[in-house]
């Protein structure tokens, strides 16, 4: 059955049968969301979670098959649609990226300028504002995948690496750093996340920045939900000279719940993008007011057809026959 399905997305793709889905949603907002883009002669390419990264190639042919089904909005033209002033087109596409990677810079804006595509990259605060070379959060999933935890235990849950990297964000800073010290660190050869500057440099590829929180924990185990936005608000308004698109939030590790919803229309957030995989509901372009937005994550082993080449009957399965709310 497992090779036969490859041969019953082609037929469905080319006899037309996905496209009826693709119709039925024609009205829907579509949100994709990447993590990394890297081209794989990067030293770096090997070192990355192959779950939250998609290589250059790969995400250079998915732009074309964008290019080809969807009309690709930017994030101004869904706050319109949130706000009632402006509806969106059919068949609306908003390309996402998570957490603030710097090989968003180096490899998927040059990419994404090439075919005249928006972007929006939701950062997170602390991240970027680190002066060192590696994000300690990656080097504990990195210490994760790599077994780490299974040679010592005593370093935390291997089963719950999020919550691990929770339990160590809200710690005094020279505790987690002392705590830190035994873990394996990431090797790396290019700074992992954004910095500053390169957050006021995003504009020229026209991209936009948004929050995804202050400290990158869930904001459903957060007592002051409020804070942590604000603080996230204030600090990404400073680092992009009050460039970025602030009323916009793509919720840590996709993790939302009513108090998340609540704080972040408290502190001037109207745009909130969860993880939730499915399309959103349009009517006549407009978008329905303080509903959460979900938004559909993209891995490469769920639309390749071999290393680096672009299956568009996958990328089309994965994408079309989504509900939609």
């Amino acid at each position: 059955m497992t090779r036969l399905r490859p041969l019953l997305r082609q037929a469905a793709f080319r006899s037309g049968v996905l496209s009826l889905a693709r119709y039925g949603v024609r009205r829907a907002l579509t949100a994709v969301m990447f993590h990394r883009v890297i081209d794989p002669s990067d030293p770096d390419f090997a070192l990355a979670d192959p779950v939250y990264t998609v290589s250059a190639p790969l995400f250079e042919q998915l732009l074309g098959f964008f290019h080809d089904h969807y009309a690709v909005v930017d994030i101004h033209s869904v706050m319109n649609a949130y706000e009632g002033s402006r509806g969106l087109p059919d068949h609306a596409l908003l390309i996402t990226f998570d957490d603030g990677w710097a090989d968003n810079l180096r490899y998927a804006a040059p990419l994404l300028r090439a075919r005249a595509m928006p972007a929006v990259i939701f950062v997170a605060a602390e991240a970027v504002a680190a002066d060192t070379m590696t994000w300690w959060q990656e080097d504990v999933f990195a210490a994760n995948r790599f077994g780490w935890y299974s040679q010592d235990r005593s370093s935390g849950n291997a089963d719950d690496p999020v919550g691990l990297v929770t339990r160590l964000a809200l710690m005094d800073e020279k505790e987690r750093d002392r705590l830190l010290e035994r873990l394996p660190r990431q090797p790396c050869h290019a700074r992992m996340m954004l910095t500053a500057n390169e957050l006021r440099c995003l504009a020229d590829f026209g991209i936009d920045v948004g929050l995804h929180g202050y400290r990158h924990v869930p904001l459903v185990g957060l007592d002051d939900v409020a804070s942590e936005l604000a603080d996230a608000r204030d600090a990404i308004a400073t680092m992009t000279a009050d460039t970025a698109v602030t009323a916009a939030l793509g919720c840590p590790h996709g993790r939302y719940d009513d108090k998340v919803v609540a704080a972040a229309r408290s502190v001037g957030i109207k745009l909130v993008f969860t993880s939730d995989k499915r399309l959103n509901a349009t009517r006549q372009g407009m978008l329905t007011p303080m509903r959460p937005l979900g938004r559909i994550g993209i891995a490469a082993e769920h639309i390749q057809a071999a290393p680096h080449r672009l299956d568009p009957a996958a990328a089309a399965r994965w994408l079309w026959p989504r509900d939609c709310q």
